[in-house]
């Protein structure tokens, strides 16, 4: 039994085997298609859940940066407050600039402020100073 079918494997060895073809992204019938995987393109919903994970990125990072930057600005202070204040501020500095525009003199004075609320130890921005010294000007 075992003979027989060594035997037929190896008539088998000789014989062509099937190949199979894929369609390509042109149109033609290749071998190579059916190994590559076609790039998706990219839909609106793609398109807007990447934007949306990047901006949630962003505001993991702010979020970082600011909870050392609120404990160290008062260690017996609530930590979660300081830094809920602080995001509340964020989101009015981010909606402010993008109604400024990214060139006139109100975004430079946004600007201004910003860079002197900068604190340099924990490379975070006070939003919240921020916002008191656009609003006072």
């Amino acid at each position: 039994m075992h003979a027989l079918f060594a035997v037929a494997l190896a008539l088998n060895l000789g014989a062509p085997g099937a190949t199979y073809k894929c369609r390509d992204l042109q149109g033609n019938w290749t071998a190579q298609a059916c190994i590559t995987a076609a790039p998706l393109r990219e839909s609106d919903y793609i398109r807007q859940q990447r934007v949306r994970q990047a901006v949630a990125r962003q505001r993991r990072e702010v979020r970082d940066r600011l909870s050392m930057y609120c404990f160290r600005l008062d260690t017996k202070g609530s930590l979660y407050d300081c830094v809920d204040h602080q995001m509340l501020a964020y989101d009015v500095i981010n909606s402010l600039a993008r109604q400024l525009g990214p060139v006139s003199p109100e975004s430079a004075r946004l600007s201004g402020c910003m860079v002197s609320n900068l604190d340099a130890r924990s490379q975070a921005t006070d939003y919240r100073r921020t916002m008191e010294c656009y609003f006072a000007r």
